[in-house]
């Protein structure tokens, strides 16, 4: 098949070094689809500007013929003028149909199209629309509950509008795939898709490849002499609950465990957690080594016994760590409800507990410290189902099957 993958908002900083998450997602999939024999074209927008791109390494801009000159990019300007002036409702319109007509120029001859959905960001559905080309829509979160935790939420004539383009959007595909059952129910209930055009095709950890069973902790032999590691990966930004954790350790400590804190990444925050950090008198036992590409990632967690996924003020259904300590042997504690998110199974491979709860975290904290039978068990189980389910390679297989089906 040849496929166009499209973002036109909410896009991923493709050519950070390291790749986040979501950029991660985006080139797994990508070369995964190419691997298997596919031919692979990316659209995106970064800063502003079109651009595409056949191997993620060089982009080339992209000038929308129809709207980037002459009269009506005048016209554009004019409206755009007026809309901040008198600060009315937006649309996206003119985003939204050069988008669109960039897809014709560049992509108009692919089978179909795979869409990281954004917000406000429907160029996809207009394009597939015109062009009767299948449209897979990917799912990675709920906008609208992101935004409010941003305080950016719309309010008002602009909330209704964005809430009637976004319905749009998402019924305009022809698929959707969310990247977790948690984003699958919350997509249904937001936007009332029908039931039987969404599937779930989880995230994948490249840390299956890069990491043997060998070299993980749940399969050596218990060493009691040695500090439990536990191990924090991702961004440092308020709704990832590092200060629960913190608070959360300080208090483990006081009960008597002994503890190895590795806090992997960076973000807004950094600065209010080496405060926090100084403050709790944590600086002997936390490790913040910094962001790092995967394979430094790896040989960290490696190293680990306990995996956090400590989210506070944000749901998180399917987050790259997850999968991240699973294929790492690691337990994982994690926030949540209702049995989500579902890649930890509560007593088998990890502990869910409630969002923001420090005493709960502790709790668990103490419950797995003082259990090493236990927490090897739940790292072995979920190194095995990693192995099984986890890899990209799983991930990109189970896309390809609903990208096949768009064409019968």
């Amino acid at each position: 098949m040849k496929i166009g993958y499209l973002m036109q908002a909410g896009v991923p900083e493709m050519q950070a070094c390291p790749l986040a998450g979501p950029a991660l997602h985006v080139k797994h999939v990508f070369h995964g689809l190419q691997a298997r024999g596919h031919d692979v074209r990316l659209l995106a927008v970064f800063g502003g500007q079109l651009w595409r791109s056949d191997d993620l390494k060089s982009y080339q801009p992209v000038a929308v013929r129809l709207l980037d000159q002459g009269p009506l990019r005048w016209f554009e300007r004019a409206v755009r003028r007026l809309q901040r002036q008198w600060q009315l409702p937006y649309a996206a319109l003119f985003d939204g149909v050069r988008f669109a007509l960039a897809c014709r120029q560049t992509l108009g001859d692919c089978d179909c199209f795979y869409e990281r959905m954004g917000w406000m960001g429907y160029g996809g559905g207009l394009a597939a629309r015109w062009l009767k080309i299948p449209l897979v829509l990917e799912v990675n979160g709920d906008h609208m509950t992101e935004l409010a935790a941003l305080g950016m939420a719309p309010q008002g004539g602009q909330k209704q509008l964005s809430l009637r383009v976004m319905r749009w959007a998402a019924q305009a595909a022809t698929h959707t795939v969310a990247t977790g059952e948690g984003w699958q129910q919350r997509f249904l209930a937001r936007w009332h898709t029908a039931a039987d055009r969404i599937s779930v095709v989880e995230n994948g950890s490249e840390v299956v490849e890069l990491l043997q069973r060998e070299q993980l902790r749940a399969f050596q032999p218990l060493l009691a002499t040695e500090p439990l590691t536990l191990a924090y990966v991702g961004g440092f930004e308020p709704w990832h609950g590092i200060a629960v954790l913190l608070r959360a350790t300080a208090k483990a400590l006081a009960h008597g465990l002994r503890l190895r804190l590795l806090l992997i990444g960076g973000g807004s925050e950094q600065a209010n957690i080496e405060q926090l950090v100084h403050e709790l008198q944590l600086e002997q036992i936390v490790c913040m080594p910094g962001a790092m590409d995967a394979q430094h990632m790896a040989t960290l967690l490696a190293q680990a016994e306990i995996g956090i996924s400590p989210y506070c003020g944000r749901v998180e259904y399917s987050g790259l760590k997850l999968l991240d300590y699973k294929a790492a042997g690691l337990a994982t504690i994690a926030s949540g409800a209702n049995g989500q998110p579902a890649l930890v199974t509560h007593g088998h491979t990890g502990l869910i507990v409630p969002p923001c709860d420090e005493q709960a975290l502790c709790a668990a904290l103490i419950e797995l410290g003082h259990n090493p039978e236990k927490r090897h068990s739940m790292g072995r189980a979920a190194r095995l189902e990693a192995e099984t389910m986890h890899g990209w390679r799983h991930t990109v297989q189970a896309l390809e099957q609903v990208l096949l089906s768009t064409q019968q």
